[in-house]
């Protein structure tokens, strides 16, 4: 079977984790890139005769390519993904969809309108530890779901931000919930389903960038059952990310890619990921194998014609209830995850 060849826009830290997923599979081929510094390029290429293209829309008319990557800065996804879904390729966007749930409601509209495969990169929904609970609530067997926490309580340096600038910009995601929580977010809502009210805080405390570095919110979903999210990248040394649900019947705790609680006597305790490593202090530490993960999962999508583990629609619910909650930090209310976007949410 042929395999998918991949046009790369935006090499970068990210991109370069993409580009060695790609290698590292049979079944995908990076065969061309758009943007980036010769240096990005360089090490995105590994020494492989590649394709590199000034813009992505060169890139679109004048490359061989099946699929795209979208591996630039958060706030500009929207149009390098709109162009690749109109030039008839399959989309693959880096978290999140879109910082503005606007254009994500319109990459929706797009998404579905052409029958592509599109997705959104959101590699812990495939860890099977997740997939393992995500099945046992789904068919009941850990009862009544009543609370879901997560908290990401990370570091990142001043050296970090000033690397891209665009870490520390709102308009790009910059935000600690946005560009670090985000993850733990979706799996919350692909957990324990849609939220319809929430209420936030945010503070700068450890850096001197606009953008907020603390989030704390409470999460009322639709199902009547609440959840906490915190992250932040102002508490040294940084610590794994936690996830712990509550149900009627018992509790469970995830330290990063780990079970380190189970409490749920009549279940036997499902597998964890191996080897995943930890953010907490080093996003370059995570690895690749949730990317590959997430590239086997988007060309068998490709080839069966089915939606890929997270949707261009999935990205979009993630980045409202973001939005949200900046809202609600900003107006000091609750606010309802649809009032964002309404006009933008009908008409997808």
């Amino acid at each position: 079977m042929n395999r998918l060849r991949i046009g790369l826009i935006g090499p970068g830290a990210i991109g370069e984790t993409h580009a060695r997923a790609i290698r590292a599979l049979d079944d995908t081929v990076l065969s061309a890139i758009a943007g980036g510094t010769p240096e990005q390029i360089a090490a995105c290429m590994n020494g492989e005769d590649v394709p590199a293209f000034a813009t992505t829309e060169a890139m679109l008319a004048n490359a061989g390519i099946d699929a795209v990557v979208v591996c630039t800065p958060s706030g500009a996804h929207h149009d390098v993904a709109l162009a690749a879904i109109e030039a008839g390729r399959h989309v693959l966007v880096e978290k999140p969809l879109c910082v503005d749930p606007i254009e994500a409601a319109s990459l929706v509209r797009a998404a579905e309108r052409s029958q592509l495969t599109c997705g959104v990169v959101s590699q812990r929904r495939l860890e099977p530890q997740h997939q393992a609970i995500k099945t046992l609530l789904d068919t009941g067997r850990l009862g009544q779901p009543r609370l879901i926490e997560a908290a990401i309580h990370w570091y990142r340096s001043d050296a970090y931000y000033a690397e891209k600038p665009w870490r520390s910009e709102a308009e790009h995601g910059g935000g600690s919930l946005f560009n670090q929580g985000v993850h733990n977010l979706d799996l919350m809502l692909w957990l324990f389903g849609s939220v319809d009210s929430v209420q936030g805080k945010t503070a700068t405390l450890g850096h001197t960038h606009a953008a907020e570095d603390t989030t704390a919110a409470l999460l009322s979903f639709a199902s009547g059952t609440l959840g906490v999210i915190v992250t932040s990248t102002a508490l040294p040394p940084g610590r794994p990310a936690m996830l712990r649900l509550f149900t009627d019947r018992g509790s469970c705790e995830l330290a990063n890619d780990s079970i380190v609680r189970w409490d749920f006597a009549d279940v036997a305790e499902p597998p964890s990921a191996a080897g995943v490593g930890s953010a907490a202090s080093d996003p370059k530490a995570i690895g690749i194998g949730g990317h590959i993960a997430q590239w086997c999962d988007f060309v068998q999508s490709v080839r069966e014609r089915r939606p890929p583990a997270s949707t261009f629609r999935d990205g979009f619910e993630a980045a409202r209830l973001v939005d949200a909650i900046y809202r609600s930090a900003s107006e000091g209310r609750a606010v309802s995850p649809n009032e964002i976007a309404a006009e933008a949410i009908h008409a997808s």
